[in-house]
Formats: C-alpha cells, structure tokens, sequence
C-alpha cells in the first residue's frame, strides 16, 4: 500500500471552532446542521457534537452562496474593526 492510499485525517472541530474557523455564528452552524446541509458526529463518547471541515467546504460548492454564506469571503468590507480610544483624546 503506497502513501497515496491512506486517507487524510480528518479536521474535526466542535460547534464552535467551526463557527471561529468559518467567522460564523453558531447558530448559523447549527442553522446548517438543522437544514440537512452538513453532519455532526459524537466522536468518542464526547458530549459536543463534532463537524468535518472538509465536509463543510464541500457543502458550500454544492449548496452555493444563497443558502451557506462563508463568512470568510465577505471581504474587508464585511469586517468589524474594534477601536480603543485613549481616553482623553480628541477622537
């Protein structure tokens, strides 16, 4: 069996590493879970629901912009800055 025959693992993350990774809410991961566009597991026992990212990016191509929205290609202009001001200052 060569190296080319083994399957990559899988990159697991639970509810809210996938909403961080794809800077979503987690309701809108939980939106998608309800709607049938991507899968949970319960890995090991483990309480948390856990998601395949790769299964995630799959169902973006198939299911298109209308009805999964990746937060990560909204562009700068879809980002919130956060601002400190010194106190004090003129601004």
């Amino acid at each position: 069996m060569s190296d080319t025959d083994t399957p990559a693992p899988r990159r697991m993350r639970d509810g809210e590493g996938v909403a961080q990774f794809f800077q979503v809410g987690e309701e809108t991961v939980v939106r998608w879970r309800n709607l049938g566009y991507i899968r949970a597991y319960r890995l090991d026992g483990r309480r948390a629901l856990q998601y395949d990212l790769d299964e995630i990016e799959r169902a973006f191509k198939t299911q298109g912009p209308r009805k999964m929205r990746d937060g990560r290609k909204r562009g700068a202009k879809g980002r919130i800055v956060r601002l400190i001001v010194a106190e004090g200052s003129d601004q």
